[in-house]
């Protein structure tokens, strides 16, 4: 009996502790700033998604401009002539000494011997000092760097609108392909329909049955394939990044129902410095303005993204993403070669 009871009390003292975890797993977050870091985190490692995107007005995108190197000027060396060697000079002791010894025998009646020696010697001169050299110093040559001043503004703007535009289609970011159907009219040749399977591209434009392909790399930042800056999915990862900047303040608005399920609701005043900060690889596209995102909250997925200004130096504009099948979306296949406008010619033979 009391084994039975002391096992029935472990029991449900285990179920309680499972239900503790349970609710506890599912208690919503109220810290915005640890949503959006579960949120980046997520996408960073985003290996397929669905996607919708919808735009509206008019943006002023901020080309780069080129800026020119500075000018460096070299200041010539200059010749450095030899200088004239002191020679050193001493004149050797010069001594001097004669001895004249005559001696002269006559013979004859009287022989007087005579012998004489007069003895001669100089004073020994003082040699002369020689002279220290003073080595002359090698001038160092000088570089004068005189930048050219940088232009004023560092962009050139361009309008461009955005009425109209709207694309559908999935990416595969793991194995670098993309099928979208849309279109930019504001920007003539985007519109129609893309497919991207490394290293080809194929496209058609709107009411055309045969495709056109490529190099994916003709593509250039317009390849929704890619993870890398500035293609569309780096930059939905830096929007999200972002909206948790320190410099700027994110807000809960509160939990929705989406079509996923529950959401995080939370937005975020944008401004341009912070903007630009982060997107600067892609020109100046953004200016201050409202972010609103929508964050699943049973796997911090973003499910939709919304993005308006009134900046007069980026336009009056607003766009919206919605994403869905996260690391679910069917495998991206190439068009029939019998829709292609080039064929491959058969090989003949067995």
């Amino acid at each position: 009996m009391f084994g039975r009871k002391s096992f029935a009390t472990t029991a449900a003292g285990l179920l309680a502790v499972v239900a503790l975890v349970a609710g506890c797993s599912s208690t919503p977050l109220t810290d915005p700033r640890k949503i959006l870091s579960n949120a980046k985190a997520n996408f960073d490692v985003l290996n397929s998604v669905h996607f919708h995107l919808e735009a509206g007005g008019q943006f002023m995108y901020g080309y780069p401009a080129v800026t020119p190197t500075p000018t460096i000027e070299l200041t010539p060396v200059p010749t450095i002539e030899p200088s004239a060697s002191a020679v050193a000079s001493s004149s050797a002791p010069a001594a001097s000494g004669s001895a004249a010894a005559s001696g002269s025998a006559k013979p004859g009646a009287s022989a007087t011997p005579s012998s004489s020696a007069t003895p001669s010697s100089s004073a020994t001169p003082t040699p002369t000092p020689t002279p220290t050299l003073t080595p002359t110093p090698t001038p160092s040559p000088t570089v004068n760097v005189s930048p050219t001043p940088t232009p004023t503004p560092l962009y050139t703007s361009m309008p461009i609108g955005l009425a109209g535009t709207t694309a559908d289609g999935d990416i595969d970011l793991a194995n670098k392909a993309a099928h979208v159907i849309g279109g930019l009219p504001g920007v003539p040749g985007l519109s129609g329909e893309l497919i991207v399977i490394s290293p080809y591209a194929y496209f058609r434009t709107y009411g055309g049955t045969k495709y056109s392909s490529a190099a994916d790399s003709t593509l250039g930042v317009m390849n929704p394939a890619l993870s890398s800056a500035p293609s569309p999915a780096w930059l939905i990862g830096q929007i999200v990044g972002i909206a948790n900047d320190p410099g700027l303040s994110p807000v809960l608005v509160g939990t929705e129902s989406e079509p996923s399920g529950s959401t995080y609701h939370i937005r975020v005043e944008v401004t341009k410095n912070v903007a630009q900060a982060s997107l600067n690889s892609v020109g100046q596209a953004f200016g201050n303005g409202k972010l609103d995102l929508w964050i699943t909250q049973d796997s911090f997925q973003l499910e939709r993204l919304e993005f308006s200004s009134a900046d007069p130096s980026s336009g009056v504009a607003a766009f919206r993403v919605v994403l869905s099948n996260w690391n679910s979306v069917s495998a991206i296949l190439a068009p029939d070669p019998n829709n292609m406008e080039i064929q491959a010619v058969p090989s003949s033979g067995a």
